[in-house]
């Protein structure tokens, strides 16, 4: 079987290519991408493989911009630090895909998938479906009111999020600062899990925003983030292992 990696971090391709030969040994691995332009050029050649293993975010861009440039007919195991959002569309067209860091077990049987999934091959897979579903929600955007005026911002602008006094505000990373119509609840279920993390009832941050990390008596942590902030900010005893979890990209739940 020959398969095409696309992962923009070597040590998690190396990983990969040696969870893939453990599941069977005669895999031929013909390249390893990591970017969105060297995968055009790629799909150019139109070399021929049975599967694709494909991280999602690559070095240049996510991988969706592939298939707005070229039709991709070959199965493709998506490989994936995103905590759900998208993995409904993923269910949907009948493509498997595994979360960072990859477990061996999940990896074999993904690859027992594909090969119960290869005789459809004649029917057409939508990817264009996952691809909507991912850059939707790359692009949400939340509103709010400000002197009578209604305001949005993009998430992806966001620093961190604060609920004080009854209102939600959302502060950006050029220190712009702007109240929400929304909990922090609903924003928490539209956030990326992989950028964002609700660190206690009052905050959710963005990873970029922290600065510096130290430890807090009663075995908790306090953040200085950027833009700055006046108040403390404190993650709870119970949140320190996931938000150590979240830290290094593995997948973390909570009630």
């Amino acid at each position: 079987m020959k398969i095409v990696i696309f992962e923009d971090e070597m040590h998690n391709a190396e990983r990969l290519v040696q969870l893939l030969h453990q599941c069977d040994p005669v895999i031929e691995i013909v390249a390893v991408i990591g970017s969105v332009a060297e995968g055009m050029e790629w799909l150019e050649q139109d070399q021929p493989v049975d599967l694709m293993m494909m991280d999602i975010q690559l070095s240049d861009g996510n991988c969706f911009e592939l298939f707005r440039h070229r039709k991709v007919s070959t199965p493709i195991i998506f490989t994936t630090a995103y905590d759900g959002f998208a993995l409904q569309a993923f269910k949907v067209n009948s493509i498997d895909y595994l979360m960072k860091p990859i477990d061996s077990r999940d990896l074999r049987n993904a690859l027992k998938k594909f090969g119960q999934f290869k005789p459809a091959g004649q029917h057409p897979i939508d990817f264009s479906r996952i691809a909507e579903e991912f850059l939707r929600r790359e692009s949400t955007r939340f509103i709010g009111r400000l002197n009578n005026q209604l305001v949005y911002v993009k998430a992806k602008n966001i620093a961190w999020l604060q609920f004080t006094k009854g209102v939600t505000w959302a502060t950006t990373f050029t220190n712009q600062r702007m109240p929400l119509d929304y909990s922090l609840d609903q924003i928490e279920k539209m956030l990326d899990k992989n950028l964002f993390f609700r660190i206690n009832r009052q905050f959710i941050i963005h990873i970029d925003a922290i600065r510096k990390i130290t430890t807090y008596y009663n075995s908790r942590l306090i953040l200085q983030l950027s833009p700055g902030i006046e108040t403390d900010v404190i993650i709870s005893r119970e949140r320190v292992s996931d938000f150590k979890n979240w830290l290094e990209g593995k997948n973390y739940f909570h009630g």
